[in-house]
């Protein structure tokens, strides 16, 4: 398996680890503060955080396909920018534009994105070192 491929396989599964910690560890408390309504609201909100991440993941990727990364800041840059970015725009258009409970869903994008956050910024720190595309 190549350098990308790895790299995505253990973001995927890092990510995906989190995530479900956060929803098990949530899910009771959401629904007695927000209902079932609450609960669409937790996966609309980890849906739209995840999306963000993989949007920022996608550089990282995309450099280490190419081979040994020349410019690592700049790639992690882009990738904090394009997470932040898509993140909101997904926040906006499912917030605005569909009938999920609009303040268990900010919530529930708020502690996903910074959960994942956490998980991406080791992921990257790992993966644009110097020499460990190899």
């Amino acid at each position: 398996m190549t350098a990308a491929g790895r790299a995505a396989a253990g973001w995927a599964a890092a990510s995906a680890l989190t995530l479900a910690g956060m929803v098990a560890l949530g899910f009771l408390p959401t629904l007695r503060l927000a209902g079932r309504e609450g609960l669409i609201a937790l996966a609309a909100g980890a849906a739209v955080a995840l999306a963000g991440a993989g949007l920022g993941a996608a550089p990282v990727v995309a450099a280490l396909a190419r081979g040994p990364v020349a410019r690592p800041h700049v790639v992690a840059g882009r990738a904090l920018a394009l997470r932040a970015g898509g993140s909101l725009a997904g926040a906006l258009v499912v917030a605005l534009g569909t009938p999920v409970a609009r303040l268990p869903f900010l919530v529930w994008v708020g502690l996903a994105y910074l959960g994942l956050l956490a998980v991406e910024t080791r992921w990257m720190v790992r993966w644009l070192r110097p020499g460990a595309a190899q």
